[in-house]
């Protein structure tokens, strides 16, 4: 695709102020050479000037809408030719024909102002801004006709030349209600805007001076008369020379209020205005006119008024949905949500029915924001919420109450065929199809909680239970629904006061590391040691890692946890080391939570120097799930860990992607095959194909090979003879206490010399 060009800059704003300057000095020099046969050059120069200004902007600016510019400048041309022909043709037959080209200018102005209201990018109008315009139209626009149309029209009699003097000011009243409306609905108010304003203003002035000369039956006066037209046209030459004028068709709207201080001391001088004319006009014309002015204003009045309550109610509407439905997807939101189950509660406590609530998750949705991003999964929230609307009753009620949460809830009566069972089956059955207009074929599954009501029940009841219940879905195997039962409380709690428990074990003392022995299926000789973490808790006695480390990785306390394992097993070698324990290693686990955590390897290195060991002598584990979880950043870690010199293992090979092909990218120099495998490897051929598949794959890379949980001998045997140099289990030592690792407290024992280090 070609790249679009980008958009060069236009005039620099000297330009604008530049031309302006020159057209205050043509003012001044109308001034001086008035009496002058030259008196009329000023004029010409300032007004073929500003023609050619509009032009040079409108081609070197390049604004988006050109069209009004165009305009602009065939209306400067325009009064040009008619000032020119007044002088000419000042009082004879065709002197009609000055203001018939001034009528054009007037035309082309105001088209122009029309144009650039109408073409604006994100302008939206509200109905008061237009009727505040009308309100100061009726008003000025009576007020124009009594002092001046009529007036000249008194005095020159009742001919088109006369209407035309004086209905100059009425043309001016027009072209200032468009540049009001442009005020009502500009945002940024640039250079361009003012100019443009103050060439109203100066026009205004103008034609008010020569509708006052025809009020006392002349058509020619001063040329001083001519002076704001000379700064009109400066200003605008000026505007169209500015590179803000771009920004007048690209004007975004201004928030303001309808009745707003602004507005009002607008409009009180606009309702005050058609009741001065009557009384100062003091003519049945003048009463005629004002009155027509008056009630005009009125009738405006009323319909601003109206309009303004529409509003008003139209924004209470829009802050209410806003307070009780998402954004997103148009649901409605927790609060609403709430309301809505009470209703159905009470519902409940008068008939014989039962309220039926569905939490909904969607499965690995991070994921999808982590690889798409946040628009894709702002996409795929919204195609959600579709779905469950197309499986939905009528009378269910759904909601977004979280990021990827959504709840439905249903009143079902015994008459009724479709429970809360059958609904979480139709919503995962729309799920299966695959997204659509997605990059892939990406496939979401929910995993779903529903409860039943029963009396007594809260609606915050029903969703803490509901919640409960989709979090044991997501627990066995996600892609379900789980129903839920009040043991799933008792799930609840233990795993609560086990998190409370476990986030002071630290501080008491409790958690403890148990060690186990690493040997050389060869000779038997004892070449490192796994530490393995356990808690004592003082009234639950020992817990199990399966209880507890789950619950350390969903709060993060892994983290701190990791860091004492790392920190204690270091110093448990150390000491062993002094005892002349000087070949052992010792190999710790590390959890993906960690793996993420910038602070590992730094926490690594201060805890071999401070207890002089050296790096060689400490293996790090790492599942292949962890490692996978995030591939440049754990490759990132593995490698600086490496360069400090601690060796790498992949743990539980076997249980994850099983891939030594994704491992070369890792600097892993041992692999762990899993107790899955090792456990059945002396009675199932299958298992033994895998495990001296795996071992040749692993000699190829340069990989030492380790087998978890040996038992018997036959075990032995087999693995040694596949290859297989390295392997713990209970047939060598169950884990043990520090204290208790007899095969580490004798210095001379043979054992303890081991003939290869973790590299």
């Amino acid at each position: 695709m070609r790249e679009a060009r980008p958009r060069r800059p236009g005039l620099p704003a000297s330009v604008a102020w530049l031309y302006l300057g020159f057209c205050v000095l043509m003012a001044v020099g109308l001034v001086a050479l008035r009496g002058s046969a030259l008196v009329a050059a000023p004029f010409a120069l300032t007004g073929v000037g500003t023609t050619v200004a509009v032009l040079v902007g409108r081609r070197l600016n390049r604004p988006a809408v050109t069209l009004p510019w165009t305009v602009c400048a065939v209306a400067c041309t325009a009064f040009i030719v008619g000032a020119v022909l007044r002088q000419v043709l000042a009082g004879q037959p065709l002197a009609p024909l000055a203001d018939a080209a001034t009528l054009t200018g007037y035309a082309g102005t105001l088209t122009a102002f029309i144009a650039l209201t109408l073409n604006r990018k994100g302008a939206g109008r509200a109905l008061h801004e237009l009727v505040d315009g009308l309100i100061v139209l009726a008003a000025t626009g009576s007020a124009a006709l009594v002092f001046f149309t009529l007036p000249t029209a008194h005095v020159m009699g009742l001919t088109p030349f006369a209407v035309l003097q004086g209905a100059y000011p009425v043309i001016d009243v027009a072209l200032a209600f468009v540049t009001l409306l442009l005020s009502f609905t500009s945002a940024n108010r640039a250079a361009s805007f003012w100019l443009l304003a103050l060439t109203v203003l100066g026009i205004l002035v103008g034609d008010i001076g020569y509708a006052h000369i025809g009020t006392q039956g002349h058509t020619i006066g001063s040329p001083l008369l001519d002076l704001p037209f000379v700064l009109a046209f400066g200003c605008f030459g000026a505007a169209a020379l500015h590179p803000s004028m771009v920004s007048l068709s690209a004007i975004q709207t201004r928030p303001v209020q309808a009745w707003s201080g602004g507005r009002l001391a607008l409009l009180v001088p606009a309702l005050l205005l058609p009741p001065a004319v009557v009384i100062v006009g003091n003519t049945t014309e003048a009463a005629w006119i004002g009155g027509t002015g008056a009630a005009l204003v009125a009738v405006l009045l009323l319909l601003r008024a109206l309009g303004a309550v529409h509003e008003h109610a139209e924004s209470q509407h829009g802050l209410r949905y806003q307070a009780t439905h998402d954004a997103l997807t148009g649901l409605a939101n927790r609060a609403a949500l709430v309301t809505r189950v009470e209703d159905m509660l009470r519902v409940t406590e008068r008939e014989d029915c039962r309220v039926d609530l569905l939490f909904l998750d969607i499965d690995s949705f991070k994921l999808v924001n982590d690889t798409w991003g946040h628009q894709v999964g702002d996409r795929v929230l919204r195609i959600a919420a579709q779905r469950l609307q197309a499986v939905a009753g009528p009378s269910d009620v759904l909601a977004r109450i979280g990021g990827d949460e959504f709840v439905v809830a249903r009143l079902v009566a015994p008459t009724m065929s479709r429970s809360g069972e059958d609904l979480a089956a139709s919503i995962m059955e729309s799920f299966h199809v695959p997204l659509p207009d997605l990059e892939g074929a990406l496939v979401a599954t929910v995993s779903i909680g529903l409860v039943r009501s029963q009396h007594p029940a809260t609606a915050e009841g029903l969703l803490r239970d509901a919640d409960t219940a989709m979090y044991r879905a997501k627990g066995v195997g996600k892609n379900r629904c789980v129903v839920f039962d009040s043991s799933m409380h008792d799930a609840v709690r233990q795993r609560v006061e086990t998190e409370l428990a476990l986030r002071t074990a630290l501080f008491r003392n409790e958690l403890l590391l148990h060690y186990q022995p690493i040997v050389s299926l060869h000779d038997s000789e004892v070449r490192g040691v796994e530490a393995l973490l356990r808690w004592a808790h003082p009234r639950f006695g020992m817990v199990s890692p399966l209880d507890f480390i789950p619950v350390a990785e969903e709060t993060g306390l892994i983290v701190e946890i990791g860091e004492w394992v790392v920190s204690e097993a270091v110093r448990q070698l150390s000491s062993w080391r002094a005892s002349g324990a000087r070949d052992l290693w010792v190999s710790v686990n590390v959890s993906a939570r960690q793996l993420r955590d910038s602070s590992l390897v730094g926490h690594v290195e201060r805890e071999l120097r401070r207890h002089n060991v050296p790096a060689d002598c400490l293996l790090i584990e790492i599942t292949e799930s962890a490692m996978m979880a995030d591939e440049d950043a754990s490759a990132e870690v593995l490698e600086r860990l490496r360069r400090l010199g601690v060796s790498l293992a992949v743990d539980d090979f076997g249980t994850g992607y099983s891939s030594l092909g994704h491992l070369r990218r890792f600097p892993v120099s041992k692999v762990k095959i899993d107790r899955g495998f090792v456990s059945r490897v002396d009675v199932d051929s299958g298992d033994a194909a895998i495990v001296r598949a795996v071992v040749a794959m692993s000699h190829a890379m340069g990989l030492e090979v380790v087998a978890e949980g040996i038992e018997t001998e036959s075990q032995r045997a087999l693995l040694e003879r596949s290859g297989v140099s390295l392997g713990q289990g209970w047939l060598f030592g169950r884990p043990l206490a520090a204290e208790d690792c007899g095969f580490v407290d004798r210095e001379s024992d043979q054992a303890l010399r081991a003939k290869s280090y973790p590299m």
